[in-house]
């Protein structure tokens, strides 16, 4: 008996600990991205409020959790922390699975999504239903999705014959475009990465061949309908192109 009740650390004792530190990982990792910057990489910035009262739950749940196991008597009989209103026990394998986000988190680079993204090829429609905003502004200071939605706007592909264009992206290819060929391309982003989608203006460049899948550029030129990839479309005819940083938001917002 004297041996039983000496026991300090039981397998309850155990799964309080781990789901403590879970809690207490997740508002640490989610106040890291905020501080960071790196939040932009996974949700609209107009979301993030979300996540900042996220962190400060799970900074709440992991405390109370921490105060409970810290203060209760060494005898004392910890499974009620494990149990819901129904009796289900949480067991050892809810406690892995809850952990795998947070595992995932602090073993993958945070990064915003490229090319290596791209899944399905790039669209050329448009996206989000306010196009009125693209002709209002000067072309040379509409992004990718301004000139999409503003393609979306005309059946006449040559009326945008001959205006200037000054657009960054990342470069995207499928497999039988022609050497000079490419995208500039950008994600779209209207919550999160679960709902981005890759948009993209096609590009002819005699020096393209060069340029490496996924780096980011900056292309200025001018727009000429033509064939590209089988369909008519305008066709951004570069001028200039020049490797850059990735910009401080890759995404673009419907």
């Amino acid at each position: 008996m004297q041996k039983f009740e000496n026991k300090l650390f039981t397998d309850s004792d155990a799964r309080i600990w781990t789901k403590t530190t879970i809690l207490l990982g997740m508002g640490i990792y989610l106040t890291v991205l905020i501080l960071s910057g790196n939040l932009i990489n996974y949700i609209n910035i107009r979301f993030a409020w979300l996540v900042y009262v996220g962190a400060g739950l799970f900074f709440v749940l992991g405390l109370v959790s921490l105060y409970a196991v810290m203060t209760q008597p060494k005898k004392a009989d910890t499974s009620y922390h494990f149990q819901s209103e129904n009796g289900n026990a949480i067991t050892w394998g809810i406690l892995a699975i809850v952990a795998i986000p947070l595992i995932l988190a602090a073993i993958i680079p945070s990064r915003p999504l490229g090319a290596e993204a791209v899944s399905g090829g790039i669209s050329l429609k448009s996206v989000g239903i306010d196009s009125a905003t693209a002709f209002t502004r000067n072309p040379l200071d509409r992004n990718i999705l301004d000139w999409i939605r503003t393609f979306a706007n005309s059946n006449t592909p040559a009326e945008f014959n001959n205006q200037p264009v000054d657009v960054i992206g990342f470069v995207y290819r499928e497999p039988n475009f022609l050497p000079e060929e490419f995208m500039v391309a950008r994600f779209t982003m209207s919550c999160c990465v679960a709902d981005a989608s890759a948009i993209g203006l096609p590009v002819t460049f005699d020096g393209s061949s060069d340029l490496t899948d996924g780096v980011w550029v900056r292309v200025q030129g001018e727009l000429k309908a033509d064939d590209f990839d089988e369909t008519f479309v305008p066709v951004i005819v570069a001028t200039s192109i020049d490797v850059v940083e990735q910009p401080e938001q890759p995404y673009l917002y419907p």
